[in-house]
């Protein structure tokens, strides 16, 4: 079998509140440094990258449509000039029955330069993401010529029905935009990549935040982890890139070998599950 080699980088930053512009040239400064190895294929911002993360009362203001929004057409300008596939988050200005509503979605941008699609978060943080935010509703796998991507968001790698979803639809690489905090959960970020990715047999790049914004405070160490749970390249706690080459190739034989999650699963007893 060929190898099927793809070189992921995440673009670990701090986000401005609210000053969507600075934000993006962060962005394209970074990603020009991310490609300037012309072998990545994938890069990774954080979650709410254009707007940064704890400024609720402008989420309304700084929201803009997929795929029509001025951001998505400025990083969709970065991925065509680069030759690059790029997922990175944004408020999202939507309807819904008739009335707008705002989600914290990632969009997916090809190489081409065309936006494939836009995940929207569906397991909300209590608080402000609750109290301004819709909840997204559809679990998303594309197709592109890199492979399949699946997209997630920050406390949805906590919920491991979601990344199972992704895996059943095919999903041989997950991305996973992010704002997980210092405290009290420094623990739980190590032991969510490990497990979504072990769980499913795939590989699972996150890219967090860092800095402080208001209350909140980030820790960065944005992680890209194997098909076995093991961290195949770690982010310090400072703005950095960081880089993993990983070969979907081996995916189908860990699968059908002894990492049989997937293909020896027993969904009949699963009903319970989907209890309210």
């Amino acid at each position: 079998m060929s190898k099927r080699d793809v070189k992921i980088a995440c673009c670990q930053m701090q986000s401005g509140l609210g000053t969507k512009q600075e934000n993006l040239e962060k962005m394209v400064a970074m990603l020009e440094n991310a490609v300037s190895d012309k072998d990545v294929d994938l890069v990774i911002f954080p979650e709410l990258a254009v707007t940064g993360y704890e400024c609720s009362e402008l989420y309304e203001e700084l929201s803009e449509p997929f795929p029509g929004g001025e951001s998505i057409k400025a990083i969709s300008e970065q991925a065509k000039k680069h030759k690059v596939h790029i997922v990175f988050g944004f408020v999202e200005k939507a309807e819904k029955d008739g009335k707008p509503v705002v989600y914290n979605s990632a969009a997916l941008i090809d190489d081409q330069g065309t936006p494939l699609g836009c995940y929207r978060k569906s397991h909300l943080v209590d608080g402000a993401e609750t109290k301004y935010f819709e909840k997204g509703t559809e679990y998303k796998v594309f197709d592109t010529s890199i492979g399949k991507i699946g997209l997630l968001i920050c406390w949805d790698m906590a919920y491991p029905e979601v990344a199972r979803i992704l895996a059943l639809k095919g999903a041989e690489i997950i991305a996973a935009p992010a704002a997980w905090e210092t405290e009290p959960n420094e623990g739980d970020w190590e032991i969510v990549n490990t497990a979504r990715s072990f769980d499913n047999v795939l590989y699972l790049a996150s890219c967090n935040h860092v800095g402080t914004d208001r209350e909140l405070s980030f820790f960065g160490r944005s992680k890209i982890s194997g098909p076995l749970g093991r961290p195949l390249a770690e982010a310090g706690d400072g703005e950095e890139i960081i880089t993993a080459t990983v070969d979907l190739s081996v995916l189908p034989e860990l699968r059908e070998g002894y990492y049989v999650l997937l293909k020896d699963r027993n969904p009949k007893t699963y009903g319970e599950i989907t209890n309210e």
